[in-house]
């Protein structure tokens, strides 16, 4: 993915992380716009495991109307975890990277 393809993708949960309690229709469009990965990894840090159980097709089919109002709510919880994370990275240096024997 291109530095453009990444703005976008950001802007889109940045735009998402704002709107979570306000306009759901906005908060929809956001998260529908969402790549599949993404979608998991904010579901899962979301904790809304439920959904593999519910959903008999594939994720990437996914969209916001499946989500119940608990699991919206909890959307918050999960944007908030996974930028406290990207802030830990931010502040790592390539070398925290290497592998070490």
């Amino acid at each position: 993915m291109n530095n453009i393809e990444q703005s976008r993708q950001l802007e889109h949960i940045r735009r998402l992380y704002q709107l979570i309690h306000g306009h759901r229709s906005l908060v929809r469009s956001n998260f529908n716009r969402l790549k599949p990965g993404q979608k998991r990894l904010l579901l899962a840090a979301a904790g809304i495991t439920s959904l593999n159980t519910r959903l008999s097709y594939p994720e990437h089919n996914l969209n916001f109307d499946q989500l119940n109002d608990n699991e919206v709510d909890n959307l918050e919880i999960g944007l908030r975890r996974l930028k406290a994370i990207v802030d830990v990275f931010a502040h790592c240096e390539a070398q925290d990277f290497i592998k070490h024997n």
